[in-house]
């Protein structure tokens, strides 16, 4: 990496993260738009990357349907999912017979994979910020339980990327994302675990160290085959970056990747098998 690029990354980082911490930490509206920025522009860019492959996907009717299920989270906690994702099948569906190009099955399959990916999934993490308002605790605990899920990502990811890089030698998934190696991954997951069971000590007293364990665990483990999933879409594509709008880290698919097969795993676990369930 460029000294010119690094010093983008760092601003970018300095920037950002500081907002994003804000956002999630006083919830509420704030955090609703947060999300579904983060949507809207991860869907135009997934969008971008199939019609690399020829897709011609309907944009606006799934970005409308996706943001219908952030909201739907947000207000309801889901209840209106099905009628949500039923109604937006059959528009689609109906519309794409009017589409001369491309793929019809590509087309649509895009545009559902899209919906249900982006939109889907990322709910669930407005689930877990809204979740202590469902178990009758502070509110302000969804947004500690967040902020503690998310510093994991950020550290984990950097100090992946930085032992992968010096001491790599053996490749994670040459096929899918040649650079990432198994001792950046190993690095990554211990990493992970370490800050979350750390946020148990020091500011997570209603988590147990199970609870630690196991959240740890879903996001060091299936946190990077979340960011493997995302680069597959992109070596499909032939692209490097999902976008250019945040220079330094590409665009917010590639940098919030890890969210969407995360989410609704600690949201489940959270509401269901937690001590704070119980």
């Amino acid at each position: 990496m460029g000294f010119a690029q690094l010093k983008s990354r760092v601003l970018v980082s300095v920037i950002g993260g500081p907002l994003v911490v804000a956002c999630v930490f006083f919830g509420g509206w704030i955090f609703l738009i947060l999300i579904a920025i983060i949507f809207v522009q991860s869907a135009r860019e997934f969008f971008d990357l199939s019609r690399e492959k020829g897709a011609v996907p309907s944009v606006s009717f799934s970005i409308i349907a996706g943001l219908a299920l952030l909201a739907d989270m947000y207000f309801t906690r889901g209840t209106y999912f099905v009628p949500i994702l039923s109604i937006y099948l059959v528009f689609v569906s109906i519309l794409q017979l009017r589409e001369a190009e491309g793929s019809q099955i590509q087309n649509l399959g895009v545009s559902f994979f899209a919906v249900g990916y982006l939109g889907l999934l990322l709910s669930f993490f407005i689930g877990i910020r809204e979740l202590p308002l469902d178990l009758g605790m502070e509110y302000r605990q969804g947004g500690i339980w967040t902020l503690a899920v998310l510093l994991s990502f950020w550290i984990g990811d950097s100090v992946a990327y930085f032992m992968g890089s010096s001491i790599g030698k053996h490749k994670l998934a040459p096929r899918v994302s040649p650079k990432k190696t198994i001792e950046g991954a190993i690095a990554g997951f211990i990493s992970t675990m370490i800050v979350l069971l750390l946020a148990k000590y020091w500011f997570l007293p209603d988590w147990s160290w199970v609870d630690a364990i196991v959240i740890g665990t879903i996001c060091g483990t299936v946190g990077q085959m979340s960011d493997l999933v995302e680069s597959q879409f992109k070596r499909d594509a032939g692209v490097k970056d999902t976008s250019n709008i945040l220079p330094g880290h590409g665009g917010l698919l590639d940098r919030f990747d890890v969210l969407f097969l995360v989410s609704p795993l600690i949201f489940f676990y959270l509401k269901y098998f937690s001590a704070i369930s119980h």
